[in-house]
């Protein structure tokens, strides 16, 4: 603004080459700042485009973490039954009882793959 009071027509005690320099000056301002200013909006824009990018890679580790998750769920339950110490458990008294417990640990993931693929969660 300053320089703009010195460029334009002003008081005429001012010297005639120190008002083009002035001029010039606040031409040369005015182009830095527009150029600054497009400076920042480029910025804005590519931070903008890599905060998308890490959101998406994000979102791709938090549903491959869930799919883990829904599949070792069921067994999980399934062994923390097993482990708990009660009488009457199923399985407890056969000799085949443990084959029979790992057989349906690896049901219940299987019942929730198919589930998920019926629900169209997972390809």
């Amino acid at each position: 603004m300053l320089f703009r009071r010195w460029a334009g027509p002003g008081p005429s005690h001012l010297p005639s080459r120190l008002g083009e320099a002035a001029g010039r000056l606040a031409q040369r301002l005015d182009g830095l700042d527009h150029e600054i200013a497009a400076i920042q909006d480029r910025a804005r824009l590519l931070q903008d485009e890599i905060g998308a990018k890490i959101a998406a890679e994000t979102n791709r580790h938090l549903y491959a973490l869930s799919l883990v998750t829904v599949f070792l769920l069921p067994p999980t339950l399934v062994a923390g039954v097993f482990g708990m110490n009660v009488t009457d458990l199923p399985f407890t008294k056969d000799a085949g009882g443990f084959p029979w417990a790992i057989v349906l640990t690896l049901g219940s993931a299987l019942l929730a793959y198919a589930v998920m693929r019926m629900l169209r969660v997972i390809r």
